[in-house]
């Protein structure tokens, strides 16, 4: 089984799998953690496990990449209309959620 997010109302939940537990060296109802990666992937810790001096870093550094990218889209021409975006920001929470605009 992989690890699944789904989003309920207004939060979102997650569902880690036994095995991905155990390999991290947690048990079921640990508090958890998920972490930004340098490379922009996550990473599943306890809360007192990692320098919190470094995750920030690693969080800065991927917000300043996703920054630039995002910049290089718009210059490019790689956007999505105000009025697409509104409206599919509207759908959500009722029957006709809308898939995010391309």
């Amino acid at each position: 089984m992989a690890t699944q997010i789904a989003r309920i109302g207004g939060a979102a939940t997650v569902e880690i799998p036994e095995e991905l537990l155990r390999r991290a060296n947690l048990a079921v109802g640990d508090p958890v953690e998920w972490t930004l990666t340098s490379a922009g992937g996550l990473s599943l810790r306890t809360p007192s496990s990692a320098d919190e001096s470094a995750v920030e870093d690693s969080y800065e550094e991927w917000k300043l990449a996703e920054i630039q990218a995002g910049l290089a889209e718009a210059e490019a021409g790689e956007t999505v209309s105000h009025e697409k975006v509104v409206s599919w920001l509207r759908s959500w929470g009722t029957g006709n959620e809308l898939p995010p605009p391309l």
